[in-house]
């Protein structure tokens, strides 16, 4: 297969998260896929999806849908991950098998409605040691031996772009303002804009203009990411 290898440059020299974002999105069209994730391995106590993804482009909907439905407790997927350094690929007709019978049809409902039918998973590990995953999504077949090369090295000089820029972050405030925390506190805690502006006394739009400064000031590209790095800082709890 031809691979376009300005992007894999672009990939491996990435300084910040949202270059890397930006490179990671051409990836996931290169490969004929419709989304990609960075997140940390759950434990198997964990209950929401959202507090382990590092860098996505998921749609926002897709993960409220997820965590709402408490999906992440038996899936298949990650308890594989935890078990397995071996890259995995997942089709919607047997994650949906392996799960009990009350969760089967509103998890199919739920991925097929956003065009996600199956996944490719690429455990990977930080220089801290902590266990991570870089996965694909959408429609497409599986991948040939050849693809699955190529994306896996892709991958692994992402990923260490990704260490590296997340190091020197470190678990500096970044300047974020305690009006900017409590926005960040709700939102961590599934309250809409509209909600958080009723608790905080606020309009939607200031709302929307603390949480917009916050993702500058951190260097997110959307409010998924930006609540997944807030936490991972520990700025909010």
């Amino acid at each position: 297969m031809k691979f376009n290898e300005d992007l894999f440059q672009r990939l491996k020299t990435a300084t910040t998260e949202h270059e890397l974002a930006v490179s990671l999105q051409a990836l996931t069209s290169e490969f004929d896929f419709r989304f990609f994730s960075i997140f940390d391995i759950p434990a198997t106590f964990s209950d929401r999806l959202s507090k382990h993804i590092r860098l996505s482009n998921l749609p926002s909907e897709y993960i409220e849908e997820y965590d709402s439905l408490n999906l992440l407790s038996n899936s298949s997927v990650f308890a594989m991950l935890r078990q397995s350094t071996a890259p995995m690929t997942r089709f919607l007709d047997l994650a949906v098998k392996e799960r009990p019978t009350e969760e089967q049809q509103v998890m199919r409902a739920v991925f097929e409605k956003h065009n996600m039918t199956m996944g490719v998973y690429f455990p990977v590990h930080g220089s801290n040691g902590r266990r991570a995953a870089m996965a694909f999504y959408g429609t497409r077949p599986a991948l040939s031996f050849a693809e699955t090369g190529v994306l896996g090295l892709c991958v692994l000089h992402a990923f260490d772009a990704y260490s590296k820029m997340t190091n020197k972050t470190g678990t500096k405030a970044n300047g974020i303002t305690t009006r900017e925390l409590e926005v960040l506190h709700w939102a961590a805690n599934g309250k809409t804009s509209t909600e958080i502006a009723a608790i905080l006394s606020l309009s939607d739009h200031t709302v929307n203009t603390y949480m917009n400064s916050a993702m500058r000031k951190l260097d997110c590209v959307n409010r998924t990411q930006l609540v997944a790095k807030a936490l991972r800082l520990h700025l909010i709890s």
